[in-house]
C-alpha cells in the first residue's frame, strides 16, 4: 500500500496542480461565466474540489488521471494541461530549495491564460486545506482523517465555497468524527422565531445566497457546469432539529441555456437566484449580452415543487440592450418588472403580481395583477398582503420604511427595524409580517426584528443577541450562521 505524502510533498504537488491544469481550467470556466469574479471563485472551487477526489495518496506521475476522474465525476471534459508546466518528480525535489517559493507560494510571473492573482488565490485555498489535514493528523491520528477526507471529497463538492460548482454525485454521508449539532448550543435571542434545525458546517460551507425554505424543508442550489449541459442542482433537506447535509430527501437539476446569439455576440451567465414562492421554489436565471459588466437583459424562471418533482419554465423576460428585469417572490407568487434602454432613457414598466399554479404535473404563472409605480422597485417582496418594497428609484423610501401595494392598487407606508438601510421581509406563521435587518454588536453584526407597524406608533425591535458571521431569509424562515465551541452551525429558524 502507498504511503501517505508529506505536508512538504502535498504542498509541491498543489502547485502542479494548479500549474499544469490551472491555465484550461479557468479557460473552460471563462467561457461559461465571463471573466467574473463568480468564475474566479467557481474556478478556485473546482481545483479545491479536484484536490479532494484526489485525497492523501495522490501521486504526481499520476496526477492528470486524477484529475481526469475528478472533472467527469463533476461532468466537466477533462481539459488539455499547460504545455509551459509538464513537471516530473526531479523538478519537484529541485523546488525544494527554492525557500522563498515554498514559504509563499507566489511565483514572479504569471502563467499563461491565468491570472496570478487568483492562481495565488487557488494555491492559498490548498494550502490551507493541506494545514488542516496534517493539524487533524495530529489532533486525531490517522484513521479519523482518512474517514474524513473520504467523506468530505463527495460532501464538499455541492456546499464548498460559494456554492457555485455543484454537485454531480450522489453523497455517502456525513464524515465520522463531525459533531451533531445540537439545538442548545445555539441562540436565537429575543427574536420572534421558533427553532427549526442546526447544521453543522464547520466543514460543509455553504452559500446562504441559493437557499430557499417551504414545507419543512431546506433547498440547496450549486451550478452545475457540465460536459452534458449546464443546470441548477438542487437539493431538499428535512427540518427537524439536529440535522446534516448528507442524505437529500430529493433532488433535481433544473437545465440552463444561453439564448440563441446574436451576430458577432455571446450571452454570458450574469447571475442566479433561488427563492421561494409558496409551495415552490424558484430559480431565476440572468442573461447578460452586454460584457461582463452588463445588467441581466433576459430572465429565465423556472418553478419547481417543494414537495419534489419536475422543473418548470414559467416565464422568459426582455429587456432588451441597456434593459434590466427585477424579479421578487414570496408567499404571495410572483412579481416582475422590466426596465427599458431605449435611446440612453431607461423606462420602467408597471409591476405584474402573479400566483404559480399546477396543472398536470407542471407549473404555470396564473392570472397576474398590474400594478403601476413609478420608477425601479428597490428590494422587492410577495408577500400575502400584496407586494412589499423600499420606495423606487424615483421615489426612494425613507429608512426603516417600506411600502405595501395590495393588489386592489391601495398603498400603505409601513415603519420596520428603525434607521435600517438593508434588510428583507419575513412572513410570520401567525401572519404579522416582520422586517429583518443587520445591526450593528459589539463582535461584529447581528440580527433585528421587527413587526411592520405605522410610522409613529410604537413596536419593539427584538435582536439576536450573539454574532453572525452571515445570514439570509426566505418565504417565512431566518437563517444565519453563528458560531460557538469552535464549531459553525446553520441555524434555521420560523418566523411566528
Amino acid at each position: 500500500m502507498r504511503a501517505r505524502r508529506s505536508g512538504a510533498e502535498r504542498r509541491r504537488m498543489a502547485h502542479v496542480l494548479v500549474d499544469r491544469f490551472g491555465p484550461a481550467v479557468w479557460r473552460a470556466v471563462r467561457n461559461r461565466m465571463g471573466e467574473t469574479p463568480e468564475a474566479e471563485d467557481a474556478f478556485v472551487d473546482l481545483m479545491l474540489a479536484v484536490w479532494m477526489r484526489m485525497g492523501r495518496r495522490g501521486d504526481v506521475m499520476r496526477l492528470g488521471d486524477h484529475v481526469e476522474r475528478a472533472l467527469l465525476s463533476l461532468g466537466i471534459s477533462s481539459p488539455a494541461e499547460a504545455d509551459a508546466s509538464q513537471e516530473t518528480p526531479d523538478m519537484l525535489n529541485e523546488r525544494e530549495g527554492e525557500e522563498a517559493f515554498e514559504e509563499t507560494g507566489l511565483p514572479e510571473e504569471g502563467l499563461p491564460d491565468l491570472p496570478l492573482g487568483l492562481r495565488n488565490r487557488a494555491l492559498q485555498r490548498l494550502r490551507a486545506q493541506i494545514a488542516y489535514e496534517e493539524a487533524e493528523v495530529r489532533r486525531s491520528g490517522s484513521r479519523v482523517v482518512r474517514a474524513t477526507a473520504g467523506a468530505l471529497a463527495v460532501l464538499g463538492f455541492g456546499l464548498v465555497g460559494y456554492g457555485w460548482w455543484g454537485e454531480r454525485s450522489s453523497g455517502t454521508g456525513p464524515p465520522a468524527d463531525v459533531h451533531r449539532a445540537s439545538p442548545e448550543l445555539v441562540s436565537t435571542g429575543d427574536l420572534p422565531v421558533a427553532l427549526q434545525a442546526v447544521f453543522d458546517i464547520t466543514r460543509q460551507p455553504i452559500d446562504l445566497g441559493h437557499l430557499a425554505f417551504g414545507g419543512g424543508e431546506l433547498v440547496t442550489g450549486s451550478l452545475s457546469l457540465g460536459a452534458q449541459g449546464d443546470g441548477i442542482q438542487l437539493s431538499a433537506y428535512a427540518l427537524h432539529g439536529q440535522s446534516s447535509l448528507a442524505h437529500p430527501r430529493w433532488t433535481c437539476n433544473v437545465a440552463i441555456s444561453p439564448p440563441a446569439p446574436s451576430a458577432g455576440g455571446a450571452w454570458l451567465l450574469r447571475s442566479w437566484s433561488l427563492s421561494s414562492a409558496g409551495p415552490w421554489a424558484v430559480v431565476t436565471v440572468n442573461w447578460t449580452d452586454n460584457g461582463i459588466h452588463g445588467t441581466a437583459s433576459r430572465v429565465d424562471v423556472y418553478a419547481v415543487p417543494l414537495a419534489g418533482g419536475s422543473p418548470s419554465r414559467l416565464v422568459t423576460l426582455n429587456a432588451g440592450d441597456g434593459g434590466e428585469v427585477v424579479i421578487a417572490t414570496g408567499p404571495g407568487g410572483i412579481a416582475w418588472q422590466v426596465v427599458s434602454g431605449q435611446e440612453g432613457k431607461a423606462t420602467a414598466s408597471p409591476v405584474h403580481l402573479a400566483t404559480i399554479v399546477g396543472r398536470a404535473g407542471s407549473a404555470s404563472l396564473g392570472p397576474s395583477v398590474r400594478i403601476d409605480v413609478n420608477g425601479l422597485i428597490r428590494n422587492p417582496h410577495v408577500t400575502r398582503a400584496g407586494l412589499v418594497y423600499q420606495g423606487t428609484s424615483a421615489s426612494p423610501a425613507a429608512a426603516g420604511t417600506w411600502v405595501c401595494v395590495a393588489p386592489t392598487g391601495q398603498a400603505t407606508v409601513y415603519a420596520g427595524v428603525p434607521g435600517a438601510t438593508d434588510g428583507t421581509l419575513v412572513d410570520g406563521e401567525n401572519g404579522v409580517l416582520y422586517a429583518v435587518a443587520p445591526v450593528p454588536s459589539p463582535q461584529g453584526q447581528t440580527l433585528a426584528m421587527c413587526a411592520l407597524h405605522a410610522p409613529g406608533s410604537r413596536q419593539p425591535s427584538l435582536r439576536l443577541e450573539v454574532p453572525v458571521s452571515s445570514w439570509g431569509a426566505d418565504g417565512g424562515y431566518v437563517d444565519y450562521v453563528e458560531r460557538t465551541g469552535g464549531r459553525t452551525y446553520l441555524v434555521v429558524a420560523r418566523a411566528d
